[in-house]
């Protein structure tokens, strides 16, 4: 019998993702406020008792349903609180309740907030970076986080977090600059998501999820200060793309987002990085 995996935000661009790299191995449980081809349950995660329900007989829990950044304009800060930390407390008490072995919860970059501003060099943010949040969106993710530690220190539950980097469809523009230090692929994205649903860790843990980055700690300054410069020496290609589409190259790159330890611990080798797309994106002209 297939163990089962319950994934909130399964009609969303990273749950559906996630669900259709699972699927074969893992029955879905879908958990979704909209219709979508791996949500199997409709329901709000601030109703305590649709998600007891959900979530009984459940292997492990993949939370990524979220209000994200954009949300930010629209939505009030209730309503962030109400789905980031209540909707995510609703579910760890649930997978308490119904006896759940594992609980990944999808994090974001976005909550370093202010620790990325440094008018002297990019800074090369890793896990221990401070996370300083700008708004209530990264509020609510920071507290989620807390939320999950608190969960596998007191009660034992085997929680892990997974600050994913950018990945949502956005101009092609952005996608190739972001992939090399930014941003990456869904498909790793799912990826990073398999691996620490089969890793047994003992320990809570917080991981970067991003592409390969090209860079190295020794270019922050020049990433900083004297970008155009570095891409034309370390990946000739991109600025000659960028060339051909008649688009600007940056003047400054002000963060790189370090994966070393997912790579470490998880054993993530993301697949999608910034020359595989723009291979792709060559192959195809």
């Amino acid at each position: 019998m297939k163990k089962k995996i319950l994934i909130t935000g399964s009609s969303g661009h990273s749950g559906h993702q996630i669900a259709n790299l699972l699927q074969p191995a893992y029955e879905i449980i879908g958990v979704d406020l909209v219709e979508g081809k791996y949500t199997t349950q409709l329901g709000s995660l601030t109703n305590q008792k649709f998600v007891t329900s959900a979530t009984q007989g459940v292997h492990a829990i993949i939370h990524t349903a979220s209000l994200h950044a954009p949300h930010v304009p629209t939505h009030s800060r209730r309503a962030f609180v109400d789905t980031n930390i209540i909707g995510t407390l609703h579910l760890l008490e649930a997978a308490k309740a119904n006896q759940v072995q594992k609980f990944i919860y999808t994090s974001t970059t976005s909550l370093y907030g202010e620790s990325l501003n440094d008018e002297v060099r990019a800074v090369w943010v890793t896990e221990e970076t401070p996370t300083i949040p700008r708004d209530i969106y990264d509020i609510t993710k920071i507290a989620a986080e807390g939320l999950c530690r608190d969960f596998f220190q007191k009660e034992g539950l085997q929680t892990t977090v997974l600050r994913v980097s950018r990945f949502w469809n956005e101009p092609l523009e952005q996608k190739i600059l972001y992939r090399m230090y930014r941003g990456l692929d869904v498909r790793d994205v799912a990826h990073a998501h398999q691996l620490a649903i089969e890793k047994e860790l003992n320990r809570f843990e917080i991981y970067n999820i991003s592409a390969q980055t090209i860079f190295t700690q020794a270019d922050l300054v020049d990433l900083k200060h004297q970008t155009r410069q570095l891409l034309q020496q370390r990946i000739p290609k991109l600025v000659a793309y960028y060339q051909q589409m008649h688009w600007d190259l940056p003047n400054s790159i002000g963060r790189v987002y370090a994966i070393d330890k997912a790579k470490n611990d998880l054993d993530y080798i993301p697949q999608f990085n910034i020359n595989q797309l723009l291979n792709e994106l060559l192959n195809a002209t």
